[in-house]
């Protein structure tokens, strides 16, 4: 049996807690997820009899709306591409840059306010809590008026679209309050949504992979996750040619904790369940790290898959789309090293982990421990480190 612990405080010494070898050898299944300093409430997998069909079915529905929005707001990019300069204009005027130097996106704020107004709009909205990413208050600003504009016309525009909430068009209002709906500060009773409206805004800048990221957590623990991955390709990342018009994208994944998890086309195909990998050899297993290297220490990531024998390149992918990649198998492996003082926030993860961590739980020969969470307890929205422990039996 071996167990893996790795926390902030254990990078500078990982190569001595790691008890890696070239040799070592994982039994059947080799998903290993590895993420530092997750910022998070008490954050752990549990089994309930309590069934959640109805907070699933809204949130699938919220997440599909979202990415359907930013589609539209890709092709309207893409549109004007042959022209470079047309293309470089659009791009500057939709991305502003947050106090922590992040972007973000009309695409960002419109999924938010989706988000916000389905779930709404599906469940009792009196209990209604959401911590969320964005909020409006550089949409309030004068210089942020047409920005404003442009996002109540996409969000209107997504919403019509679904013949369920008719023609009663949202207000400029509706959506600021839509969007600081996200405001909560969470906590560890009660039920509690978690979204991330764009997770990888860079990489929907750039039109690669990112994700619309939503969970729920009820009496602080995680409960069901939807990723809308509207650019991964519904076959393996590893086969995936861009180049190739006929390759079908765009992936939903969701999970609830005792019914497994599954994945269907964004357009709505037939779901099917889905299964990380069963790989036994470290030599052939392919894993993910983030593609930005200012979310993660490469060198690092490079230094342990060495350890374990692994020979391929890292695939390198934005966003939480990583974690619905790896609950189909495309990759046995999931490095995550965040650079120190990098604060990660509990939308970061919450999703990505529920719809990795039900398939782990149904594995015989795996089980995720909990994430620990210091005391005393937090569920702030900078949130508090916590680690992260596999154990691999």
């Amino acid at each position: 049996m071996a167990t893996f612990t790795v926390s902030s405080g254990t990078i500078n010494s990982l190569t001595r807690t790691l008890p890696l070898t070239k040799n070592t050898k994982p039994h059947s299944l080799f998903s290993l997820s590895i993420s530092l300093t997750l910022k998070a409430s008490k954050f752990t997998l549990r089994a309930s009899s309590m069934s959640y069909d109805k907070q699933l079915a809204a949130a699938k529905k919220a997440a599909s709306l979202a990415a359907r929005l930013c589609q539209v707001i890709l092709l309207l990019i893409i549109s004007a591409s042959f022209l470079k300069k047309v293309q470089k204009a659009l791009l500057q005027a939709d991305v502003q840059s947050k106090s922590d130097k992040s972007p973000v996106t009309v695409a960002d704020y419109g999924s938010q306010a989706v988000v916000s107004v389905v779930l709404q709009k599906e469940l009792d909205s009196a209990s209604f809590s959401l911590v969320a990413e964005e909020d409006s208050g550089d949409l309030r600003k004068e210089e942020g008026k047409e920005t404003l504009q442009r996002i109540m016309k996409l969000v209107n525009e997504t919403l019509t679209s679904d013949e369920t909430y008719g023609n009663a068009p949202l207000s400029e209002e509706d959506v600021l309050a839509a969007i600081d709906s996200g405001r909560s500060v969470g906590g560890p009773s009660g039920q509690h949504w978690v979204l991330d409206p764009i997770d990888g805004t860079k990489g929907f800048v750039r039109g690669d992979q990112y994700a619309i990221a939503l969970a729920l957590l009820d009496e602080g623990k995680a409960v069901l996750g939807v990723l809308a991955c509207p650019n991964l390709p519904l076959s393996s990342v590893a086969s995936h040619n861009p180049q190739d018009p006929q390759e079908k994208v765009g992936c939903l994944f969701y999970a609830q904790v005792g019914s497994g998890t599954y994945m269907q086309s964004l357009d709505g195909s037939t779901p099917i369940k889905v299964h990380v990998t069963d790989l036994d050899n470290p030599e052939e297993a392919a894993f993910f790290e983030s593609f930005e290297a200012a979310h993660s220490l490469h060198d690092l990531s490079s230094s342990i898959a060495k350890k374990l024998g692994v020979r391929a390149p890292p695939v390198r992918i934005d966003s939480q789309a990583k974690y619905g990649a790896l609950s189909r198998g495309d990759g046995a492996i999931y490095l995550r090293f965040p650079h120190k003082g990098y604060r990660e926030k509990i939308w970061d993860h919450a999703a990505g982990y529920l719809v990795v961590a039900v398939l782990l739980s149904e594995h015989l020969r795996f089980r995720s421990l909990p994430l620990k969470v210091p005391t005393p307890y937090s569920h702030e929205r900078s949130g508090r480190p916590v680690s992260l422990f596999w154990q691999i039996i």
